[in-house]
């Protein structure tokens, strides 16, 4: 792993200094007027250029957002190295920063990796996945952060800042139409009251059809126009709606105060989606008259419940307050409501195998206050605390055809013991993808008639419903946080901090089963003191070299089942960066070299009988890697992004107390050796019309979805090409694009095995396919 990153390291700085000696040629390739503009981040607390930052950090700016028409997060990964997200739904998110990623979906559980909506922590799984629209920049920090975003942030953290009311009135409109009948308005409007307030309202609308065809309701499916069940077993008329499509209408309202010492920021937003199901698709049974390929028809039997609905509602304050030029006040509150409900087909077909339902309902709350100094020359630091609360209630419910499933778990138990075969995707095998198959293929059989019908018996009820399985948290979490920065000498800066986290994790499981039901309670609490520590070097005015290390920490779990109750160790990371950034007025270039050590970290799985999910801890490990991004201004008509990120992520062999691992040697999930991107924007003038062109393609090298490695559930490498032409007349508040994402239609997948693959048949989640569009643009 080493030589090849250590080369493309040598690669990438040798790429760096020869546009830096273009930059410097007399040809007019490049002239003073080509810059690039300082950038400003909010990392550490306070207002600073990202070269003073010493913390391996991505920005993605407006500008970049606007020109490549990001609107998801997922999207953003596509030009981060090193960073994978995966937003298959608004429900559950997947966020994976340098090989480590946070998906469980526990109510319970701490995410690893923080993210951030101006400053107010939305880490929460149902919460996270949010639309960019009217966005200022993102900051993409790596590591451990424990003094800048607190106790989630044990692997990284994404601040998304949307933009603040400006003195000036300004009005933009964005409609939009696809090839898939997607539609799209996108708005804002930023009006000054008077010389000392302001508002800004931005909104976005956008649905497009599923991607994939549902063909539950056909003249031809297995169940053609029969009866399907919901929740409460209560049956319903036949409805398919396609799958894997996009909802979201969000709305966004900024006030802002600003006197000579006093800014108030006050904000309410509200995000309502309305998504189609999420379109996972078995590999192993297909729909009637159909194949398994995931990028074809399916037959989801769940009805009107298959889907996602979501209803996030956020309101927030912001004060600051300047005692003087070198001391000031924050303090802030913010409260969230979130409501999600979501049906799916586990088993990804006709047959009911397992379909499932659950809801979400949690509010979230805090506050924060830290005092800030900063002399303007040697020192600068910062002391604050907050309280969060996060309560949260999920009930689940599972829907299965009894003759089916019950037929389905005999078979598979018989085939597993007779092979010594596991089927279930969470246990590590040797077995070959051939053997795997075929046994699957065996159990499929058992489930059809030798007509091609699904098997069935009157003596059982159609549908039966099993739960709900109730899962209840309340996590209250106190932390206190001080850091301090000082020159030691005018070259040489030094940063020392630390945070105290004192938790409370209240949880209540109850299980409606026979006999039942049975309700379990745990509670603990907790606290850890997590130190950061960095060292920056300024060899001169475009040169900065850095070194830091930090703690990271992922919450203990606390669940209770009839066996009592269970409570994991923390899960502790250790993170070593060494780190360069380079800015001229043409180039900017930030690399970093890293080493991550994590002592019993954890892992989760999905109980198959009470839906409960289950974490343990499986020992240490350690990863390594390189990443390094770039920012060239050919000219003032030609600029070139690229990035590049390498990583060796691999489980140890052994757990803690020195036992095998069966995943030691494994690669941790969503953890790609090799990505990288490259973003080319170029302007022609053309008598009076400006042409702005501007193309995107991104790599990754294989990547797997379930940390076993389980054979079949891999993405092999692949490529993604993005091309947009946008054009307007000089004088005119009227500008067009045409755009086609995923240009040349490349097959992929974004997520495999899922539950499905749990109990035997992991299911298989498609990409988008190519999409072509038009946008109109209004602005003054």
């Amino acid at each position: 792993m080493y030589p090849r990153t250590l080369i493309a390291s040598a690669v990438l700085f040798a790429l760096s200094q020869s546009a830096l000696a273009q930059s410097n040629t007399p040809d007019g390739s490049a002239d003073e007027n080509d810059y690039i503009e300082e950038i400003t981040v909010t990392a550490q607390m306070r207002e600073q250029s990202i070269m003073d930052v010493p913390v391996t950090m991505d920005v993605i700016g407006s500008e970049f957002l606007e020109r490549t028409n990001i609107m998801e997060l997922d999207e953003l990964s596509r030009i981060l190295p090193n960073v994978q997200i995966q937003e298959q739904a608004v429900s559950l998110p997947s966020f994976n920063i340098r090989g480590v990623t946070d998906d469980v979906s526990a109510v319970s559980a701490t995410p690893r990796i923080s993210v951030y909506q101006d400053g107010f922590d939305i880490s929460k799984k149902t919460v996270s996945s949010v639309a960019l629209f009217d966005i200022a920049r993102v900051e993409v920090l790596k590591g451990p952060q424990p003094t800048l975003f607190g106790v989630a942030a044990a692997n990284g953290a994404i601040s998304i800042h949307s933009n603040l009311p400006t003195n000036e009135k300004e009005v933009k409109v964005q409609l939009g139409y696809n090839s898939e009948q997607g539609e799209e308005v996108e708005f804002m409007y930023n009006q000054p009251i008077n010389d000392n307030h302001s508002f800004r309202i931005a909104g976005l609308y956008r649905e497009m059809d599923g991607v994939v065809e549902n063909n539950a309701c056909s003249e031809g499916a297995y169940y053609a126009f029969g009866s399907m069940y919901n929740h409460l077993g209560n049956s319903e008329a036949c409805s398919g709606e396609d799958l894997q499509g996009v909802s979201v209408q969000a709305l966004r309202a900024t006030y802002k105060a600003s006197y000579e010492k006093l800014e108030v920021v006050a904000r309410a937003a509200m995000e309502y989606n309305d998504q189609p199901g999420i379109a996972f698709k078995s590999g192993s049974i297909a729909p009637n008259n159909g194949d398994t390929s995931p990028y074809t028809a399916a037959e989801f039997s769940l009805g009107s419940e298959l889907g996602i609905e979501r209803t996030l509602q956020a309101y927030d304050i912001t004060v600051n307050y300047d005692f003087n030029q070198t001391l000031s006040l924050h303090a802030d509150a913010f409260y969230k409501d979130v409501e999600v409900s979501e049906g799916f087909d586990a088993d990804g077909s006709a047959l009911r195998i397992q379909d499932a339902f659950f809801n979400n309902d949690a509010t979230l709350k805090g506050g924060s206050m830290r005092l800030v100094y900063d002399s303007g020359d040697k020192l600068a630091g910062f002391i604050g605390a907050s309280i969060n609360q996060d309560d949260s209630i999920l009930p689940y419910y599972v829907m299965v055809d009894p003759f089916i499933r019950g037929t389905f778990d005999a078979v598979k138990a018989q085939l597993e013991a007779s092979s010594n075969i596991p089927l279930d995707q969470n246990i590590a095998t040797n077995a070959s993808l051939a053997e795997i198959e075929a046994l699957r293929a065996i159990l499929v059989s058992s489930l059809f008639n030798e007509d091609g019908t699904p098997i069935s018996s009157p003596d059982f009820p159609p549908v039966l419903v099993q739960g709900p399985f109730t899962f209840e948290a309340e996590l209250d979490i106190r932390s206190y946080v001080a850091e301090l920065s000082y020159f030691v000498t005018d070259s040489i800066n030094v940063t020392a901090g630390v945070r105290y986290i004192d938790e409370t994790r209240f949880t209540r499981n109850t299980f409606a089963l026979p006999g039942g039901p049975f309700t379990f309670e745990a509670e603990g609490d907790f606290d850890d003191t997590l130190p950061r520590f960095a060292i920056s070097y300024d060899a001169n005015d475009s040169w900065n070299l850095y070194a830091n290390y930090a703690k990271g920490r992922r919450s203990p779990v606390v669940d209770a089942n009839a066996g009592g109750t269970n409570i994991t160790r923390a899960e502790i990371v250790d993170s070593y960066d060494l780190g360069v950034k380079y800015q001229s007025a043409n180039f900017i270039f930030s690399g970093a070299i890293f080493t991550y050590e994590y002592s019993d970290y954890q892992q989760s799985y999905t109980d198959q009988d009470t839906l409960q999910s289950i974490t343990v801890t499986v020992g240490d490990s350690t990863m390594s890697g390189i990443e390094g991004m770039a920012t060239y201004n050919y000219s003032d008509t030609l600029t070139f992004t690229a990035s590049v990120g390498f990583l060796d992520a691999e489980f140890a062999d052994n757990t803690s107390d020195g036992s095998p691992f069966q995943y030691g040697g494994n690669k941790f999930r969503l953890a790609p050796e090799v990505s990288g991107a490259i973003n080319i924007n170029k302007l022609f003038y053309v008598g009076d019309w400006t042409f702005d062109v501007n193309w995107l393609t991104s790599f990754q090298s294989e990547v797997f979805f379930e940390s076993s490695n389980y054979p079949g559930l891999s993405q092999d490498t692949y490529s993604l090409t993005d091309v947009s032409l946008k054009f307007s007349e000089n004088n005119s508040a009227f500008s067009y694009e045409i755009y086609a994402n995923n240009l040349f239609d490349k097959e992929y997948l974004i997520d495999a095995g899922n539950t499905g693959g749990g109990l035997g048949i992991p299911t298989f989640v498609r990409g988008m396919p190519r999409i072509a569009g038009v946008r109109l643009y209004y602005e003054f």
